[in-house]
């Protein structure tokens, strides 16, 4: 899963969203400042207002889920025109992905060339896709995404109502979602080579979908909480993976019972 790799970058380096900004080249996850006002009163310091965030995010936000838009529009039109060939490597194109998310997290670069690769990066994953179209009964692709849009529109207002309510998500927490994906990466690795795989489908499916859930509100905080900089590229890709990751977990979950 190259989620893993985005949040360990901003985990690492970008720091809690009430910490000094750091000079990071690709401008990931940095503090905001520290003088805003009026907020509400959160250990020690002020957490702007939910309706300050907005106003100063507002052109901010609409670029990234425009480009969250384009991007998904681009893997589900390679997803189901692209026809999958049984020899095409998934493990090459795994390491593509993770060659693409290591370049747009620690080489600096212009935003039209961040667009560039992250196209690049949503063709391969459509392209990975288009084998479900094999293996996956059609209704249960449109229901994972009926279901997929759903859960994220209810995770992403639960982000704003923490929000609301003066909560902010700190490095600690998305910490804690990392471990909790590297130890989910490895039990599905575990029960691979165990031979057992496909009895522990459905537990790992309903285990990523929560997870990736999760991400989905630490997510919406951070975005909302921290200076990008302009860097609105890496702000969608981080919902953009949560997004892939919770509908491919909806799919699995919900063709499990059918597997053999």
């Amino acid at each position: 899963m190259v989620h893993a790799t985005s949040c360990l970058y901003k985990t690492v380096f970008g720091g809690s969203s009430s910490s000094k900004s750091k000079g990071m080249g690709a401008g990931m996850g940095m503090g905001m400042g520290t003088g805003m006002s009026p907020g509400i009163l959160m250990g020690g310091g002020k957490v702007p207002s939910l309706s300050l965030l907005f106003n100063q995010k507002k052109e901010f936000l609409l670029y990234v889920f425009a480009n969250l838009i384009v991007q998904l529009g681009i893997t589900y039109y390679v997803m189901t025109n692209y026809n999958a060939k049984p020899e095409m490597s998934h493990l090459m194109l795994f390491l593509s992905q993770l060659f693409i998310i290591f370049i747009l997290a620690f080489v600096p670069m212009p935003a039209w060339m961040k667009f560039i690769l992250f196209s690049v990066f949503s063709a391969t994953f459509g392209i990975m896709l288009a084998s479900l179209k094999k293996t996956v009964d059609p209704a249960i692709l449109k229901t994972a995404l009926v279901g997929t849009l759903g859960i994220f529109s209810g995770m992403f207002l639960t982000g704003l109502g923490l929000l609301l309510f003066g909560i902010e998500l700190t490095g600690r927490f998305g910490l804690g979602l990392l471990y909790a994906l590297l130890f989910l990466i490895v039990a599905s690795i575990v029960f691979m080579f165990m031979g057992n795989y496909s009895g522990a489908v459905k537990g790992l499916s309903v285990v990523g979908l929560m997870l990736f859930s999760l991400f989905v509100v630490y997510d919406t905080n951070t975005i909302l909480q921290r200076n990008y900089y302009g860097d609105f590229i890496t702000a969608s890709l981080d919902y953009y993976l949560d997004i892939i990751n919770i509908f491919l977990n909806q799919a699995g979950n919900l063709s499990s019972p059918h597997s053999s």
